[in-house]
């Protein structure tokens, strides 16, 4: 049985949250050169779909962007793959220093919000995708065959990908067969389901990843044409027969499809992942690169938020500085090392924790799958037709056929062409920032964070009195030793009035 190493700590930063798109970029760039000094070759960055993330995103991979004075495919350790001619379907370059996804959790999240929200109404052919089917499902039929609650379509909890993994279960998507005019929600959910499949089932080979990645592409796309095409008021006139809701003549036909955020992060990440499929292929990469969902922001995020954990019991400050979050995350860094060793190894003298159950189970479950599952070309361009053909087939049972052949819109070619071509017309951008531009103007805002921050580190409670103030960001890069760790100390007994400061452990 492999073990799967715990991630660790590459970088960490403050930022006062006013920088640009080029910044980003600037910053990737950055991180992307430091670790070649140490022969550390990163692969691609995971981020969410904030819209300046989004951009830097599209300025890196060239997705209908370009940056004319950054020719990052120019550089000798850039990536370069053979791209086939007939693959009209894919949009990218061949060419790339480093990859981009946007993180799969919340672009889950996203579509679930779309599909909550009062202000969209989104329609495809003869169907209209609302939530109501699914609370008349809840409401109508067992829980037992679904399982689903009323709290899983919440708007509220917008962050809930545990409600998305139930919304697209195959439990759920049988019983809304039963549900008259369901069919326009078991699309979405079904397009739902497979990013979920494709960036976070840890079970999912590589060729059923490449097929579940672009079925929601093609989907989209069929989806993105025939609203391109449909006339405003054509459209306010489907979703009043179906719904009965009279639609505002001022709002645009955006409100009709899923935002335009979330599928540039689909269309993105399909690509992307392709063009890791074709580092393997070509022997660039070893075959775990295709293990995607170890690429995941949610690792960050997850170690940010048990930084903050660790304050005080009976504190409420919950930030600290950029300092002060190393001096935490030395602590986690070794706190998960020991935690691994007792949980693998079992060694005499090592410190035993006591564990819930069920993190017992998810160290045992979550080992890295090798997938000795060959790709190649021949197969690739199989599948990805193969999921072309599913999503077409799906497409054309909402009466939309007809009206795509009137505007010669009909095989795998004229569609890619076309959606091509009317993004190349609206989202095409061209940014001729410098790598090495200064901005002129300055703010004081950094520094009256600094002074926020520092204000509220004077009240942390008595957790901080042990943290050490000479830990650099380079030792935590470095490997930990017990022995010179200076951010923990073990104690045979404490005062009985900072007993709840610290924990016991069991010395086996």
């Amino acid at each position: 049985m492999q073990v799967s190493p715990n991630p660790f700590l590459l970088s960490a930063f403050g930022t006062n949250n006013e920088y640009e798109s080029t910044d980003i970029i600037r910053r990737w760039i950055w991180i992307f050169e430091q670790s070649l000094l140490k022969n550390v070759r990163i692969v691609g960055f995971f981020t969410d779909g904030d819209p300046k993330y989004l951009r830097a995103m599209r300025l890196v991979t060239g997705f209908f962007a370009t940056l004319p004075n950054i020719k990052l495919n120019s550089y000798n350790d850039a990536f370069h793959v053979k791209i086939q001619k007939e693959w009209n379907w894919y949009f990218l370059n061949d060419s790339q220093r480093f990859l981009c996804f946007q993180d799969a959790t919340h672009l889950c999240t996203k579509l679930r919000n779309r599909l909550l929200s009062r202000k969209a109404n989104m329609l495809i052919g003869n169907s209209c995708i609302s939530i109501d089917y699914l609370s008349t499902l809840i409401q109508n039929v067992p829980k037992l065959r679904h399982g689903l609650v009323k709290s899983d379509i919440f708007p509220q909890d917008r962050q809930n990908f545990s409600s998305c993994v139930k919304i697209c279960s195959g439990g759920v998507i049988n019983n809304l067969t039963n549900v008259p005019n369901s069919e326009g929600i078991i699309l979405y959910l079904r397009l739902l389901r497979s990013i979920i499949i494709a960036y976070n089932d840890k079970e999912t080979t590589p060729i059923h990843r490449l097929y579940h990645a672009w079925f929601p592409v093609f989907v989209s796309r069929w989806w993105y044409t025939w609203i391109a095409n449909m006339r405003k008021v054509d459209l306010d006139d489907i979703l009043y027969e179906l719904s009965g809701i009279k639609n505002n003549r001022k709002n645009k036909k955006h409100q009709f499809f899923i935002t335009n955020n979330a599928y540039y992060c689909i269309e993105i990440n399909a690509n992307q992942l392709m063009y890791l499929a074709l580092l393997v292929t070509e022997k660039r990469l070893p075959p775990e690169a295709m293990n995607i969902y170890l690429f995941s922001s949610q690792t960050c995020e997850g170690m940010f938020r048990s930084a903050r954990s660790i304050s005080g019991t009976f504190s409420s400050v919950v930030n600290f500085t950029v300092q002060e979050f190393f001096n935490r995350a030395q602590k986690l860094s070794l706190l998960n090392k020991i935690k691994t060793e007792s949980e693998f190894f079992s060694m005499n003298g090592t410190l035993v924790f006591p564990k819930h159950y069920k993190q017992g189970k998810k160290l045992k479950k979550h080992n890295i799958i090798s997938n000795h599952n060959t790709l190649n070309v021949d197969i690739i361009s199989n599948t990805i037709l193969q999921a072309f053909n599913d999503a077409t087939n799906l497409i054309h049972g909402f009466k939309i056929k007809n009206f795509l052949d009137e505007k010669k819109i009909t095989n795998m070619k004229q569609l890619n062409s076309y959606i091509h071509n009317i993004l190349t017309q609206r989202i095409n951008i061209m940014d001729y920032s410098d790598l090495y531009e200064e901005k002129d103007e300055t703010s004081d805002s950094e520094d009256e964070l600094d002074i926020v921050l520092d204000s509220e580190s004077d009240v942390e409670s008595e957790d901080q009195q042990y943290e050490t103030s000479c830990i650099s960001s380079n030792e935590i890069l470095n490997g930990l030793d017990g022995i010179k760790f200076s951010g923990m100390r073990v104690f045979d007994t404490v005062r009985p009035e900072l007993a709840k400061s610290f924990f016991e452990v069991e010395i086996g």
